[in-house]
Order: structure tokens, then sequence, then C-alpha cells
């Protein structure tokens, strides 16, 4: 008979030694169904500020391995649950300083999203799961006891280091949106207190990052130098999306109409937070439908 230890700070009601009793219950379920036969027990005690966790493994020595993948799972299923939120919250609000509640519950929420984006650089939840299991069911090959809390802090460093940069990451992204909806707040408040130069001017979004602008008529928009104001608020145009919204907070529209076929773009939600009530989007014309060549404005 093979026994292991779990320990996990919090006596046997804590919120911790529950995370652990329910995961460990899960894996016993999931071997008596894929293990005809397995015979596997374990039990818990409190040990002062502690709760210890022992499985018994009554079977012969070929089930040990499926046995110590089963732990693993379950340690790293508590670590994702328990330890990672607790330590990507302690990054933020003690190493970065971001106490305000608000703020470090948006700072979270970028990090899940970069930790979760198949895209990123960084594991996804399931294969970062994947890869704590195996390590932890290779250090139960020479070892009995884990306690889980030392376990993560003292040998698994390195993963402790791509948290950290990660909410580095998150909190530029955080920074970068926040700058983003500021100017947005500026641009609408802008757009609030002009007097509409044109009765209605159509963006036609021609291509992926490209637009034209025509006037009521259907002819190329025409305007006079530019608004002092705009040019300041607008100092820095870097790309063509840019150019367009200056255009538009130059000749003040009473009404926008946007012709796209692609209106979940950034540049459109762009546009559509900074004109609000006065853009519209064109549900399908016979300029749309003619293709971006050949549109002309209906009526």
């Amino acid at each position: 008979m093979v026994a292991y230890q779990i320990s996990v700070p919090g006596p046997l009601t804590s919120r911790e030694a529950g995370q652990m009793r329910e995961l460990l219950k899960k894996q016993a379920a999931r071997l008596e169904r894929s293990h005809s036969g397995f015979s596997c027990q374990w039990e818990e005690v409190g040990k002062g500020t502690r709760t210890v966790f022992y499985i018994h493994n009554w079977e012969e020595d070929n089930s040990e391995q499926t046995l110590r993948h089963s732990l693993g799972r379950a340690v790293a299923d508590y670590y994702l649950t328990v330890n990672e939120p607790d330590l990507i919250h302690w990054i933020i609000t003690q190493e970065f300083k971001y106490r305000n509640p608000g703020e470090s519950r948006e700072i979270e929420r970028y990090a899940y999203h970069l930790l979760d984006d198949s895209e990123s650089e960084e594991p996804s939840h399931q294969r970062r799961k994947y890869r704590m299991a195996r390590q932890i069911a290779r250090y139960f090959f020479s070892h009995q006891d884990l306690a889980v809390d030392g376990y993560f802090q003292f040998r698994m460093k390195r993963y402790r280091e791509i948290l950290r940069k990660l909410v580095e990451h998150a909190i530029d992204e955080y920074l970068l949106d926040q700058e983003y909806r500021e100017f947005i707040d500026l641009l609408r408040y802008f757009v609030s207190i002009q007097q509409p130069k044109v009765q209605l001017v159509h963006v036609i979004h021609t291509d992926t990052r490209r637009f034209r602008l025509l006037d009521g008529e259907g002819r190329p928009l025409e305007m006079d130098q530019m608004d002092h104001t705009v040019e300041e608020l607008m100092d820095q145009v870097s790309s063509h999306e840019d150019l367009i919204v200056s255009t538009l907070l130059t000749v003040a529209p009473e009404q926008v109409i946007l012709h796209t076929r692609n209106p979940e773009e950034n540049v459109i939600r762009t546009l559509k937070q900074v004109f609000e009530e006065r853009m519209v989007i064109c549900s399908g014309c016979s300029g749309c439908r003619q293709g971006k060549d050949g549109f002309a404005p209906e009526g």
C-alpha cells in the first residue's frame, strides 16, 4: 500500500480545504468510472492551521502512475482556482499598487483575457492545467507528501514570474484602454457642442481600412480649412481612420450615414462611439449593393 499526503493552508472548514476536498472527490469518481475495480481511499485530518489529505492506494504497483496523474490534476485544478487568482490579485495590489477595487478588478479582467487568449504567448487555461498536472505527477514519483502552497512558492518560481509579466502587460492594456476612452469622451463632447455645418455626409467604408466621404448629393466632400480646435484634438493623426474622424469633426454634419459591410471592425465602433445618435448604419441601400466603385447614395 502507498499513501500520499496533500496539505493545504486552513482548517477543515476553510475555503482551501473545501476546494481540495471537492477536487479529490472528482478525481476519485473519475478513477472509479475509468478503471474498473480501482481501490483508493482518502481521509482528511486537521493539523493546527492546516488540513492534510491522506490518499491510500490499495492496488498493485501498476496503478501508481494512474493515481499520480489524478493527484496531479487535482492539485493543478486547485492552483488554478485558488492560488492563481489570489496571486494575480496580490501582484496587482501589492507589487503594482493598484489598490482601488474598481481598478484592480478591471486589470484582473485584462489578465484573465490574456491568459485565456489562444493566440497569446501565454498558455491557455487548459494547457496550463495539463502542464502543471504533469509536473506534479512527476513530483509524486519520488515524493509522497506535498504542501500545495509551499510547492508553488518554491518550485514554480518561473511560472510566478510569467504571471508577473502577464499582469504588467494587462496593466499596459488597461492604461491604453483608459487613454482611448478618455479620448473618445473628449471627441464626443466636442461633437455635442458643435453646431452642424452640413446636413448630411455619407461615409463609404470601401475596404478594410479605407474610406470615402460624399455629401448628400453623392459628390466627394469638399471642406474648408480644418477647424483649429480639431487640429489640436487630432494633432497625432497616424492613420486613415483617424483622418476620417478629424474630417467629420471639422464638417460637423447633422447626420452621418455609414455604409459598411464590416460593422464590427474597431474603426467602425470608434465612429459610432464618437458620433452616437448622429450616425446611422446603412441597412443595405442600392449603392451598397452595387459595390464600392459604383456607389451612389439613394435620393
